[in-house]
């Protein structure tokens, strides 16, 4: 009842709580110690194909997650595998307490799970452990920067700039015929 179909890979059923920022609102809002005001978490599974599986599944199962308080997205803390950031320890309590409570609003029965197994993600959510954040990885690497991008858009700019100051001068040559131009009018 509570399985999908097999994959060739178990899926890894780690999540991380991530804050969310309301759109149009700077990154600081959601910093309770310099604001006051939190921001809310969501649960996001770090594995890429646990989130295609969940959104291979039928609407009752995602609908089930993400009022349960999961975003299909992906997302990597860099906690080790079987372990959580443990500032996310009241997060992660309150999302366990919506997927219980949600078990019994959320027809479930006959769904099809997409490659999704409930029972091993309740195995590996009752598994983990929490961690101290500074034995937390470090975030991914960023790209490796591009010297033939960055040199392109800086000539961009430059060249922006110089149409920019071009047009500036006509602009100023204008308004000096036209003042001239009054002058002798008058």
């Amino acid at each position: 009842m509570w399985q999908g179909g097999r994959q060739d890979m178990a899926l890894r059923y780690d999540f991380d709580m991530v804050a969310l920022t309301p759109d149009g609102l700077p990154d600081q809002f959601g910093d309770l110690e310099a604001t006051g005001v939190a921001t809310e978490k969501v649960a996001m599974f770090r594995d890429p194909d646990t989130v295609t599986a969940l959104k291979a599944a039928d609407t009752a199962v995602r609908t089930y997650f993400i009022d349960s308080g999961f975003a299909l997205k992906q997302f990597d803390s860099g906690a080790p595998a079987g372990h959580f950031a443990m500032r996310d320890e009241d997060a992660r309590i309150a999302v366990i307490n919506r997927l219980t409570a949600n078990l019994e609003t959320h027809d479930l029965a006959n769904a099809a799970w997409g490659g999704f197994d409930f029972d091993a993600f309740m195995d590996a959510m009752a598994t983990a452990e929490p961690v101290e954040d500074t034995l937390l990885a470090p975030p991914k690497k960023r790209p490796v920067f591009d010297q033939d991008l960055a040199t392109a858009r800086i000539a961009s700019q430059k060249k922006k700039g110089r149409r920019m100051m071009a047009l500036g001068g006509l602009m100023l040559g204008l308004i000096l015929l036209f003042y001239v131009a009054s002058q002798s009018l008058m």
